[in-house]
């Protein structure tokens, strides 16, 4: 038997309220338009795929503005937002806006940008894109990443993001 989406009773609203119980990190993640100039967003669906080759996986909204440039073989940065950055999750997830306004980046493989105080960073190329439902899925080659050791990551959570202090496991 094989299985459909009209087999699917739970509701998008359960699912939200099931998965959200379920802490993550938050991204930005960037690249760069035609002309050179920054994309960004935030992204909290993402993973780790392969450890060889280097991989990640990350999910972005169909509805997002920034998906039309996220294209097979564009390039990537992604920035795990370390506790107190919140305000930056909420500024890369707002429409109509500059979101890259008084955040400070450096600049990663091919140019994209990497926001400065992250936890973690990757910068890579887009290597598959597939439908996902509501979403598109991206596999990510790694080129290079690195950390800051002292930093803990912003946590996310029930729709909310949550710095470590006020967030008890």
């Amino acid at each position: 038997m094989t299985l459909t989406v009209a087999d699917l009773t739970v509701t998008g609203d359960q699912l939200r309220a099931a998965v959200g119980t379920f802490p993550s990190g938050v991204t930005v993640v960037t690249t760069l338009k035609e002309d050179g100039s920054d994309v960004g967003l935030t992204v909290s669906a993402f993973s780790s795929l392969s450890l060889e080759p280097a991989m990640v996986v990350l999910a972005v909204d169909n509805g997002s503005t920034s998906l039309p440039y996220l294209t097979v073989g564009a390039p990537l940065g992604i920035s795990v937002l370390a506790d107190g950055q919140g305000p930056v999750a909420y500024q890369f997830s707002r429409r109509g806006v500059d979101r890259f306004a008084g955040v400070d980046t450096h600049r990663g493989g091919r140019g994209v940008a990497l926001l400065d105080g992250a936890a973690a960073w990757f910068a890579g190329e887009i290597v598959h894109a597939y439908p996902g439902g509501d979403h598109t899925i991206l596999t990510v080659a790694v080129h290079d990443c690195g950390t800051h050791e002292s930093a803990r990551p912003l946590l996310y959570q029930r729709g909310q993001v949550h710095d470590w202090p006020e967030y008890q496991i």
